[in-house]
């Protein structure tokens, strides 16, 4: 305390005897969360060598569904209220409504992520991300989702959407739990398109990428 008053008083002295002037002060900062982290054990889904043979020419294949873990671990122990945003890279290659025929009405092409396309321009087909078996700090959780960037909340399905969707947790009300470890499945059901859309005389390869970005709500 007394290091402060005697800068202070020779603050003072100092201007005393100079004419008034006019300075800027400007007081800055950031108050950040605890900082947390959001893995994929396997960041890769990979369905290796599909046999042509078990595709539809008039229909389309649903695949085996794929899962891998994911975990979100806060530091310092600190508690904090965090959700998952999902940007689909190959969202020009969505067959519409793709998943409302092969998953249910109430997946629209917000969950339908696209496979790429074949070298002649043809749409793959799509896959739809789920969050299963979700266990924050030891107890078993339920993904709550917005429609608008985190305004509101409902509970709802596992499916991961995407635009100005974020996925949370809860355990029972409309409000994101917080936490301070989480862990999960990430699983993926991918849906090939009719072959009689696709070149089958040549090598396709499934390209599908999404960026999973965790979000401090």
């Amino acid at each position: 305390m007394k290091k402060n008053i005697a800068v202070l008083v020779g603050m003072f002295l100092a201007v005393a005897g100079l004419s008034a002037q006019a300075a800027d002060l400007r007081v800055k900062g950031t108050i950040a969360p605890s900082s947390c982290s959001f893995t994929i054990t396997n960041s890769v889904i990979d369905y290796g060598a599909i046999n042509p043979s078990t595709l539809s020419p008039t229909n389309y294949t649903k695949l085996a569904t794929k899962t891998t873990p994911y975990a979100i671990r806060c530091s310092s122990g600190v508690k904090t209220k965090v959700g998952i945003k999902a940007v689909d890279n190959r969202a020009s290659s969505r067959i519409p409504n793709l998943m409302v025929s092969q998953i249910g009405g109430s997946y629209t092409d917000t969950y339908n992520y696209g496979l790429g396309t074949t070298a002649r321009a043809q749409k793959i087909g799509g896959y739809v991300v789920h969050l299963r078996n979700s266990v924050a700090d030891g107890r078993a959780v339920n993904v709550l989702t917005s429609i608008n960037n985190g305004t509101s909340w409902v509970q709802g399905g596992p499916a991961l959407g995407q635009g100005a969707n974020i996925a949370a947790w809860h355990t029972g009300t409309n409000t994101p739990i917080q936490l301070n470890t989480l862990a999960g499945n990430l699983e993926i059901q991918a849906v090939i398109n009719k072959t009689s859309e696709l070149d089958m005389t040549s090598q396709i390869a499934l390209d599908g990428q999404a960026t999973l970005e965790l979000r401090y709500l």
